[in-house]
């Protein structure tokens, strides 16, 4: 059954997807498509979304993460947000036209996820949500932004060497530039996976809520290697060879990682986060978190 919720998401998803299409049509027809259009599409959705989430919020009495397509949406909101904060400090136009797209197929995949099954676990409820959830979204959110400026940078390359000098290479921003928000992007979000990461070893060392053998759990494990990738990155970044190309496919293999662990754990009898609760269904039934 469709409720008002329902109609919001949707309204957001129509709002993202037509923000998609006008910065992809203003790189190659600025004529018929103005950026501007994309910016006030981008933004009416990002208010829709917002209020959702804070709907969601009040009704659930904590963050809205109390099922899987909770945490989707809010972690799509958490890109926007970044991609926002560093569209205004750094004002890349062309960011917008691959970075929309994204989060335009995001949020249309977040429709599966609707009537998911998947909620968050009782005796993680009592979980301290925020310490642990809200670094992680953003650092999260932030390898987001890191993965589609490293599709920028290899696309950019790719432009020089076969000497292609249309639309797309006018409107890229030079190599040196996309390699520094692309460092930028990664140091800014691992310092928050690392605090969501810590957070979260201390309340289920201290909690219990794992078992004795908590290490082992796949989203743990997957988080872990996560956290590796983007720690040998920084590290091998801090050396002058490693950089640009190199960079950028490591960039986007640790993002590949972060769905993986965000979604492809929940696959593997993951205990960490959501569980299947069969007499309850789709997003309605987040009503709140037991204290």
């Amino acid at each position: 059954m469709l409720t008002l919720i329902h109609f919001i998401f949707f309204s957001v998803i129509l709002l993202y997807v037509l923000s998609s299409v006008w910065e992809v049509g203003n790189i190659f027809s600025p004529a018929k498509f103005h950026r501007n259009m994309a910016r006030y599409f981008m933004l009416a959705g990002l208010c829709f979304h917002t209020g959702l989430l804070v709907f969601l919020g009040v009704r659930a009495g904590n963050i809205p993460i109390t099922n899987l397509f909770e945490s989707f949406i809010l972690l799509v909101w958490c890109i926007l947000f970044v991609f926002n904060t560093l569209h205004y400090i750094h004002n890349i136009p062309s960011l917008g036209a691959f970075l929309m797209p994204f989060v335009a197929l995001l949020s249309c995949a977040g429709i599966l996820l609707v009537w998911s099954d998947l909620t968050i676990a009782t005796n993680l409820q009592r979980f301290w949500l925020i310490a642990h959830i809200i670094p992680i979204f953003f650092g999260y959110a932030s390898f987001a932004v890191a993965f589609i400026v490293s599709i920028m940078y290899l696309t950019q390359e790719r432009q020089l060497k076969i000497k292609a000098f249309g639309s797309l290479w006018e409107h890229l921003p030079p190599l040196e530039t996309l390699d520094s928000i692309m460092w930028k992007s990664i140091t800014f979000g691992f310092p928050l996976l690392t605090l969501g990461l810590v957070c979260g070893t201390f309340w289920v060392k201290v909690s219990n809520v794992l078992g004795e053998t908590w290490y082992l759990d796949p989203k743990v494990l997957f988080g872990t290697a996560t956290w590796l990738i983007y720690a040998a990155l920084l590290h091998l970044r801090l050396g002058a060879s490693f950089h640009g190309t190199k960079v950028a496919c490591l960039t986007i293999a640790g993002f590949v990682l972060v769905l993986v662990t965000f979604l492809g754990t929940f696959f593997l009898g993951s205990e960490h986060g959501f569980q299947k609760i069969p007499e309850k269904t789709g997003i309605v039934w987040s009503e709140g978190i037991e204290e």
